[in-house]
Order: C-alpha cells, then sequence, then structure tokens
C-alpha cells in the first residue's frame, strides 16, 4: 500500500466507523458525533471518555464513538496507543499511565478524527435530527 498522509488515515477510519453498525443516537449518529468534540474541548480527552464508560451514556453512542477513537488512535499509521488497545477502557488506562505531551498528541488527533467522522456520520448535514 502507498505512503499516506495522516488527512488520508483519518478519512479512512472516520469512513470505516461511518460504515459500521452504529448506535449513536439522532439520524445516522448525529447526536453524539455533534457533542462529543464540544465534551473534550471543555473537559478534556479524559474526563470525555470517563463520561463515556458510564452504562447509561455508553449505550447511547459514547462508547461506540470512543472505541473508534480508540482504534484509530491505536492503528499503525497513528502509534499513539499500543496496537492490542482497541476499547475505551484501553484508551483510559493507556491515556492516564502516559505523559503529557503523549495525552496532548491523542486530543489533537481524536479531535481531527472527529472532524472527519462527524462529516460522514452525519452526511455532512447541519440538521440530521
Amino acid at each position: 500500500m502507498p505512503l499516506q498522509n495522516l488527512e488520508q488515515v483519518r478519512a479512512k477510519h472516520a469512513l470505516a466507523y461511518s460504515k459500521a453498525d452504529l448506535n449513536t443516537g439522532g439520524q445516522n449518529g448525529g447526536k453524539v458525533m455533534k457533542k462529543i468534540p464540544a465534551a473534550i474541548m471543555n473537559n478534556g480527552l479524559l474526563a470525555a471518555a470517563a463520561f463515556a464508560l458510564d452504562p447509561k451514556h455508553r449505550e447511547k453512542g459514547w462508547g461506540t464513538a470512543f472505541d473508534h477513537i480508540t482504534l484509530h488512535l491505536a492503528s499503525s499509521e497513528i502509534g499513539l496507543l499500543d496496537k492490542n488497545d482497541a476499547t475505551l477502557e484501553d484508551l483510559l488506562m493507556r491515556l492516564t499511565e502516559s505523559d503529557s505531551h503523549t495525552l496532548k498528541l491523542a486530543t489533537q488527533e481524536a479531535l481531527a478524527w472527529l472532524a472527519y467522522a462527524r462529516r460522514f456520520v452525519t452526511g455532512g448535514g447541519e440538521d440530521d435530527e
């Protein structure tokens, strides 16, 4: 496979997320995908992930979205998490044990991935609820 840039990798992983069997609320997952970036920017990646870990939020789609964020961060192209990390719990465990620079990079990368995921999951529209 040819070398891909970060934008291509993000788009590829977000497109795979959009084609998965999603339970993220709203039409095509729009509600959760609109809320996660704001939650990360206002509270940080760890706090947003902890919120998603709560069973009532997890089943509303937050857990699914964060599982895919984790898969993206653990992919060989991104490499911010161990390749065996695949769940929200793995994300929380690894990032609480990492240094602040890794947490900052993971936060930036998660937000960059979410920019694509939101477009693909909601179909690019603003009125998808």
